[in-house]
């Protein structure tokens, strides 16, 4: 028998063995490459939450973009706060009270929404002496108090004294100058903005781990040992 016929042989039986492996270890290599798809996924995913979570959260008197229900439970904390204000800070002088339809004047709102939770955090949450309720006496309170006590086509309750009054004159509120905006910013600052270099191609991770050779059937046992003499076909 010759040498070459020997090791056509030897390859026809090996063939079997090794066809398996490889087909195995491909469907491996997928799977590998699918889980790093999804590590990549979630490392951006966490990275979002971890972005997300270090903003900060509007405040309770944000009347912009604070939460509706913590903005109203102030307002209902204001308003009854105010009959004790009045009878403390308005005794034998009217301009030093609130009239009772302040939540119709936005601008009056705003204002005793600052003025309220200054006072609670001059009058709670301490034992020791400090001079925060005597600077919300002088200054703070003060200054409200001017803007209440300015006409009502300025913001204020002047004429509200008695009952409710409607500004004889309100000015429309002006429409945002969004094109014009958009164009200044533009040019005196986003012109000035280096260009992100592009993101990488998102792939589609694999949803679900499944195993990568699962139907791949196991290599065929060899049909002779190690060490000896591999038989021949018959001539």
């Amino acid at each position: 028998m010759s040498e070459q016929s020997h090791r056509d042989e030897l390859i026809e039986l090996i063939v079997p063995i090794v066809e398996p492996l490889v087909e195995r270890q491909g469907k491996v290599e997928q799977g590998l490459q699918e889980q790093e798809a999804v590590l990549v996924e979630l490392a951006g995913q966490l990275e979002m939450l971890l972005k997300k979570s270090k903003e900060p959260e509007p405040s309770p008197w944000n009347l912009h973009q604070g939460k509706p229900e913590e903005n109203a439970g102030l307002l209902e904390e204001i308003n009854a706060w105010l009959p004790w204000f009045n009878t403390m800070y308005g005794a034998g002088q009217s301009t030093n009270m609130i009239p009772p339809c302040w939540f119709r004047h936005p601008n009056v709102v705003a204002h005793l929404m600052g003025l309220y939770v200054a006072w609670k955090a001059a009058n709670y949450g301490t034992a020791s002496p400090n001079s925060d309720l005597v600077y919300w006496n002088l200054r703070y309170l003060s200054d409200v108090l001017d803007i209440v006590n300015a006409p009502v086509d300025k913001g204020g309750m002047a004429g509200c004294r008695r009952e409710h009054r409607v500004p004889d004159r309100v000015d429309p509120v002006p429409e945002p100058s969004t094109k014009e905006f958009t164009a200044w910013l533009s040019e005196n600052y986003l012109s000035k903005v280096q260009p992100e270099a592009e993101p990488a191609e998102q792939v589609e991770p694999m949803r679900s781990y499944e195993d990568p050779y699962a139907d791949v059937p196991p290599p065929p046992e060899p049909c002779f040992e190690l060490g000896e003499e591999v038989p021949t076909a018959p001539q």
